[in-house]
């Protein structure tokens, strides 16, 4: 093989992969949307499903907004999914973070812009021990006491200062998900003037 046949070869194999490579970004780009809405359907849409009042008209996976918002000295994007009845704006449900017992646990709010009421909040994702970290989502009592609430009331547990009965022998689990509703409607109040409501 002539040096002029490795060069050719080279800049074959080089032209080729850069041509594989700059289509596998054009479909990357062409399928986000649509990833992150699958994503959101299948892993947010059923804590939704759980927690939006029921009567609202739009899909609000697709009129969902997002945000930047500035959190502990950096940019988060987050986003909102907006559930409108006759055009007017019933509900804004977001999801929330706090530390559990084996990882974040994931909380979807779901509140009511026009009263100031929390809605619901439902787990989305966590770690935590089947069986006993899980009843957190299976507990009613517990549940419920995150139903139709004010937004003024604090949602941590009462062993932390605030008004939320735990869950007995899943007591960091319990305080997982009142510390994500606490920590998710503290950001609500920050940027509540930022989301447009009909």
């Amino acid at each position: 093989m002539t040096r002029k046949d490795l060069i050719q070869m080279v800049f074959i194999m080089t032209l080729v992969a850069s041509l594989c490579g700059g289509a596998l970004a054009m479909v990357k780009i062409g399928t986000k949307d649509q990833i992150e809405y699958q994503q959101i359907l299948f892993i947010k849409e059923p804590a939704l499903v759980k927690i939006l009042p029921e009567g609202y008209d739009n899909d609000p996976v697709s009129d969902r907004l997002t945000l930047n918002i500035e959190r502990n000295g950096r940019e988060e994007e987050m986003t909102f999914f907006i559930a409108k009845k006759d055009g007017q704006t019933v509900s804004v449900a977001f999801e929330s973070y706090a530390g559990g017992y084996a990882g974040p646990v994931g909380v979807m709010l779901s509140i009511n812009p026009a009263e100031g009421k929390l809605q619901g909040a439902a787990v989305t994702t966590h770690s935590e021990t089947p069986g006993l970290g899980t009843r957190i989502i299976d507990v009613a009592s517990f549940v419920r006491q995150f139903q139709d609430q004010p937004l003024d009331k604090d949602f941590r547990l009462r062993s932390d200062g605030g008004t939320i009965q735990g869950i007995t022998g899943a007591t960091v689990s319990a305080a997982a998900k009142a510390n994500a509703v606490h920590r998710g409607i503290a950001v609500y109040q920050e940027v509540k003037d930022k989301l447009e409501f009909d």
